[in-house]
């Protein structure tokens, strides 16, 4: 499977977020912790990668061969790996959204599950699509949603009743299949799940932030 340029864009930075810990790694980790993955687990060498996922994970591998990024962990299956990637790939390059609402949403599930490493990556893509700065510390802290536009207020609203409330209000549901038809809400549905079952794999590992990286709050 090849991935889009701006995926690929993606997957790099992802990359550098991931490895930029290294060199100070062995500092303020629990004892439980790899010092390169700063999780309870090591990262796959590619070598370790069934050979049917080794090319469409390619993007996630480290000049030392290590395969770093969001399918790091999820690797320990390659068909699992392999399946979050398509799921990715059909929810991001085969949905509907367009990439201001899309960074929104990834933001959101990033949030609702602390998942330190997307946030550090989307938040970057997130202002480049155009998210106000203020908009995305609203996300980050859980702040009140009065004075943004009803369509930024309703991406959020609905990713907080999903991961949180664990329920979605029929008002929140009508406004987002007004704003992006039925077929947009299932790909936001999608695109925050995605990058939310990411998000749990860091959760398991207790994948720590890199070094100099502020982490999202937690249990918050």
């Amino acid at each position: 499977m090849t991935l889009s340029s701006s995926s690929r864009c993606c997957a790099a930075i992802l990359l550098a977020v991931s490895m930029s810990c290294v060199a100070n790694a062995q500092s303020k980790l629990p004892a439980d912790l790899d010092r390169q993955s700063r999780a309870r687990l090591p990262y796959l060498k590619k070598s370790n990668l069934d050979e049917k996922v080794q090319k469409s994970l390619q993007p996630f591998v480290t000049k030392d061969d290590a395969l770093g990024g969001p399918l790091a962990f999820a690797a320990y299956n390659s068909a699992v790996a392999q399946a979050l990637l398509d799921l990715h790939n059909g929810a991001v390059l085969g949905g509907t959204l367009d990439p201001r609402t899309r960074e929104l949403a990834i933001l959101v599930a990033c949030r609702e599950t602390n998942y330190n490493l997307e946030w550090n990556a989307h938040e970057i893509l997130g202002l480049k699509a155009g998210l106000d700065a203020n908009l995305i510390d609203t996300v980050r802290y859980k702040r009140p949603l009065a004075g943004f536009n009803e369509k930024d207020a309703t991406v959020i609203r609905f990713g907080r009743q999903i991961f949180h409330d664990k329920k979605v209000d029929s008002a929140t549901f009508a406004k987002v299949v007004e704003f992006w038809d039925k077929r947009g809400a299932m790909d936001m549905v999608a695109v925050m799940s995605t990058y939310a079952v990411s998000g749990y794999f860091a959760i398991a590992v207790d994948e720590h932030s890199p070094e100099g990286k502020a982490a999202l709050p937690v249990g918050k």
